[in-house]
């Protein structure tokens, strides 16, 4: 991930690579680290809230991953206890990839809390400026065990490595978590190699011990029906999530 800021604007650039494609295409959960991070940096500028996206709506083309992805962000709505926002994703060529939209709501930071980093959205580019990739699959590196493929159960430990600077499991990586489960369920069931294009997230709960399980249900049946995942924190036996997606075969 690299940014620029130019006459005013945050713009993040993500460089595709291998380990966070699947079957050569950019996951979605990947894009919606894009679109959390471009659309939160602008919003989380106050170091007694924090700034806590709510929900979240990815739609993506099933394309081959291009050279480069940008994302650019415009706020719709901006006030003292939520936002919302609208993100676009385009390739390196500018056609449309994507589109995001998000909304994020202030808690106010405990004195019990974590110190809270900030980041002027001018000072992006020198924070997304490193190269490093992952030496495995994303969903390898993450840790994610699957569970019952069929059933779309898979699970997470809630490491240090997964969790924002809030200390709760990272809205990412609950994307992912989603995702692996949708691709598993529809794969295992269909016998069929698929990508998840369409990824609803609603955020209930904050989850800082875990590990987070999923439930899987496929609402239809056909490998194009909609299908439902909750993730369970599964100490308390809480639905700390709610996600819906759709899937494309992948060619």
């Amino acid at each position: 991930m690299t940014a620029r800021f130019d006459d005013g604007d945050l713009t993040l650039e993500l460089t595709p690579q291998p380990e966070m494609l699947h079957h050569g295409i950019v996951r979605a959960s990947v894009l919606s680290f894009v679109i959390d991070a471009v659309a939160g940096i602008p919003l989380d500028q106050d170091a007694g809230t924090w700034t806590l996206t709510s929900d979240m709506s990815v739609r993506m083309r099933p394309m081959p991953a291009p050279k480069r992805i940008d994302a650019t962000n415009t706020i719709l709505r901006q006030g003292q206890r939520s936002a919302t926002c609208l993100v676009e994703l385009t390739t390196d060529e500018g056609a449309p990839i994507a589109t995001g939209a998000i909304g994020f709501a202030n808690i106010f930071r405990k004195a019990s809390d974590p110190p809270k980093p900030i980041l002027p959205p001018e000072q992006a580019p020198t924070v997304f400026r490193a190269h490093a990739t992952l030496s495995r699959s994303l969903r390898d590196e993450a840790g994610i065990e699957v569970i019952d493929a069929s059933e779309g159960v898979v699970q997470v430990e809630v490491t240090p490595d997964l969790r924002n600077p809030a200390g709760t499991l990272q809205g990412a990586m609950v994307a992912l978590l989603a995702e692996a489960a949708a691709e598993d369920l529809v794969t295992t069931r269909f016998e069929s190699p698929v990508v998840v294009t369409d990824l609803d997230l609603r955020y209930l709960r904050q989850v800082q011990v875990g590990p987070v399980r999923t439930r899987g249900r496929l609402l239809g049946t056909g490998p194009n029906a909609p299908i439902q995942i909750e993730l369970i924190d599964t100490p308390t036996d809480a639905i700390t999530t709610l996600a819906y997606a759709r899937v494309a075969t992948a060619s």
